[in-house]
């Protein structure tokens, strides 16, 4: 049964923005990497998520994660 609520488990926990260290041992992985090539494809908005706040440190707009809004990094 576990093996059913592991994946859910991690997926809800990524989607709400928790740190990939803290599933990894709340999961019992033995390193973050096999916790993230597991399970972080599962929730388009952990990427859409990262990629704003990668956005706003890169671009300084504090603003840029809570409205949404994605920069484009191409040219």
């Amino acid at each position: 049964m576990a093996e059913f609520l592991a994946p859910t488990a991690a997926s809800l926990m990524l989607a709400a923005g928790v740190d990939m260290k803290v599933v990894q041992e709340t999961l019992g992985h033995t390193s973050s990497a096999f916790t993230a090539d597991t399970h972080t494809s599962v929730y388009p908005q952990v990427a859409t998520a990262a990629a704003e706040k990668t956005a706003a440190l890169l671009f300084g707009k504090e603003d840029q994660a809570e409205t949404g809004r994605i920069v484009s990094l191409r040219s």
